[in-house]
């Protein structure tokens, strides 16, 4: 495979990685309206087509990661926890 090739599958890759940051995101919100009551039918119909469109990225994504050879990042913090001031709770140990 030409180098060419080669970036094409890698920006193609951090396009999909872009992608399913995206929904990731739109997932946590729709669990979130699910876990705390707010969710109506369409809520949960709307959670399961992110969800299905969310394994399908992690399907292209896994493929191209082995066309690549490139692991995948370490996941991020969850920063959802941290106070809007920024203070953040001490560790007592």
């Amino acid at each position: 495979m030409d180098e060419a090739s080669l970036d094409e599958l890698r920006e193609e890759l951090a396009r999909l990685e872009a992608a399913e940051a995206r929904i990731s995101a739109q997932r946590r919100f729709l669990h979130q309206q699910i876990d705390f009551g707010f969710a109506s039918d369409s809520t949960r119909e709307r959670e399961r087509e992110v969800s299905d469109e969310r394994r399908e990225l992690h399907r292209r994504i896994d493929g191209l990661r082995a066309l690549l050879h490139v692991t995948p990042a370490a996941p991020r913090p969850d920063v959802s926890a941290v106070p809007a001031d920024g203070d953040l709770p001490l560790d007592p140990g």
